[in-house]
């Protein structure tokens, strides 16, 4: 069976035939961009899918789950987990992404897949103006390197949902982080035999 295939059924999604023909022509952009923008680290067309596609699908039912209608992905890079949330769920996606050759690489993708939900906002992320429901990043800074900007970009009551490696070094980035409540969900990625969390961050009132 597909891998992609395979992987989306051990992670009871659905694919209708859209969501698999987007998620590989994005897989297909990656593999012919990447030598030239160095956009994301792999070995093969394997290790694409599992540690980055599949990686970035297993958070999607937490994102279903979460209520708000706007989801910012902080410096999204070749666009994970961002372009493949947009792929999979019926919501606006704005990647925040500073960097010229990725986006240029990111606008090719949205032409590319047809993603009507996304838009780029090609600035710092301590230069974005506008608010979200839901903020996530994977691959990102530290959390409490960030954490000023996101909660000034957050709206009232909304989430901050960082995909994280180990639960360890999730704790060592929020320890000073008192004026959050802070859940952790754990993620499943298939194939892949490493902690994967998503931290589910809400400003206390």
């Amino acid at each position: 069976m597909d891998l992609l295939l395979e992987g989306a059924e051990k992670l009871k999604l659905d694919l209708t035939s859209l969501q698999r023909e987007r998620l590989e022509r994005y897989i297909s952009e990656i593999e012919l961009f990447n030598p030239i923008y160095k956009l994301v680290s792999y070995q093969d067309r394997d290790e694409l899918i599992i540690r980055h596609i599949l990686d970035s699908l297993a958070g999607v039912k937490v994102f279903e789950a979460l209520e708000g209608s706007s989801i910012a992905d902080l410096g999204t890079g070749a666009g994970f987990p961002g372009v493949v949330l947009a792929i999979m769920l019926d919501r606006p996606i704005v990647l925040v992404e500073r960097m010229k050759r990725r986006v240029d690489f990111l606008k090719n993708v949205i032409l590319r897949c047809n993603l009507k939900n996304v838009r780029i906002v090609s600035k710092d992320v301590s230069e974005v103006e506008e608010r979200f429901d839901i903020v996530t990043c994977r691959a990102f800074h530290p959390i409490f390197d960030i954490i000023d900007d996101v909660d000034r970009i957050l709206s009232p009551n909304g989430v901050f949902a960082p995909y994280k490696g180990k639960k360890s070094y999730l704790y060592s980035e929020i320890e000073n982080l008192s004026n959050w409540d802070v859940s952790i969900t754990n993620l499943h990625v298939p194939f892949l035999d490493e902690e994967r969390i998503i931290a589910l961050m809400r400003k206390k009132n």
